[in-house]
Parts: C-alpha cells; structure tokens; sequence
C-alpha cells in the first residue's frame, strides 16, 4: 500500500506537469499570448482576452492532456498479462483524481478559484450567452458520464489484466 500511495503522489507530480506544458502549448499554438505567464500559464486567466473560444481551448487542455495518459494507461493495462498491474492503475487512478475530479472539487467548494472549470465555465458564458447555472448542470453532467465511463474502462482493463488464462488442452 505504501508503494502505491508513493507512486502516486509521483504520478501527482508528473501529471500536474503535463497539466500545466499541456496549457501553455496550446496558448502558443493558437495563438493566445495573453494567458502565458512566464513558462507556466493561466495562474491569472485573463477573462477579458479577446478570444473565448480559444480561452475554453486552452482551460481544457491540462485536463485532456491528463486524461490522454490515463487512457493509455488503461489500454496498457488492458493488453497486460499476469503480474500485479496496480502500477497502471495507479497512474490513470492518479490522472484521474489530479485532474478532472480535483478540478470539480476545487469548482464545486471554493467557486470564486480561478480554476480550469471556473475559466471554462466563465469563457463559456461569454461564448454562449448561456446562464451559469445550465452550464455548471452541463459540465457537472458530463463529469459524472466521464466517472462512469473512466471507472468502466478501468474495471475491464483490470480484469483482462488479471484474468488467469485457461490451460490448452494438449493436441493429440
């Protein structure tokens, strides 16, 4: 158990550093100057930068970047075959609670944070037009379709993983 809880505050670490290079390239690929600060990127989200769209891009981007290593953390432990596969697990566990549900924490008990769901959900405002409160039921919409479809993914590439395969028969 200790092994696990120390792989993952590693993996914490990596990942809040994919989070953030994945933030600050996507600022520079289209373009948006405006929320880069030195080498890191929105620790000041800049609500007036002329571009909303490219600001949703942008606030997404840690996440999804996250959320790419843990996919292909489960696909790795999917195609596993024997052996303890917590090392994977814990990865895309770890992708998980660092990115999208710490983020929907952070959003949900201290609203006034400027975070990735507070930015995305201001940006879209100012995109859509739409009411606050339909996007906050949208985003927490589809955190919780997300959940579903993260744990399901998890549990099949665990039991693949772990599953004994069956003797063959010997040919006679």
């Amino acid at each position: 158990m200790r092994r696990i809880a120390v792989l993952a505050v590693v993996f914490g670490a990596l990942l809040y550093g994919v989070h953030r290079l994945a933030m600050v390239a996507v600022a520079r690929l289209i373009g948006n100057q405006d929320m880069i600060v030195g080498l890191d990127c929105c620790i000041d989200y800049h609500r007036n930068a002329p571009d909303p769209w490219g600001n949703v891009l942008v606030a997404v981007s840690g996440v999804a970047a996250t959320q790419v290593v843990a996919w292909v953390a489960i696909g790795l432990l999917a195609m596993r075959r024997g052996g303890p596969p917590r090392v994977l697990a814990t990865l895309a566990g770890t992708a998980f609670v660092i990115s999208p549900l710490l983020q929907l924490i952070v959003y949900a008990v201290w609203h006034w944070a400027e975070r990735d769901y507070v930015a995305v959900i201001d940006y879209l405002m100012d995109a859509t037009g739409l009411p606050e409160m339909a996007l906050m039921a949208a985003m927490l919409g589809l955190f919780a379709g997300y959940a579903l479809v993260f744990w399901l993914g998890v549990r099949a590439a665990w039991d693949r993983a772990t599953a004994v395969p069956a003797p063959v028969a010997p040919s006679s």
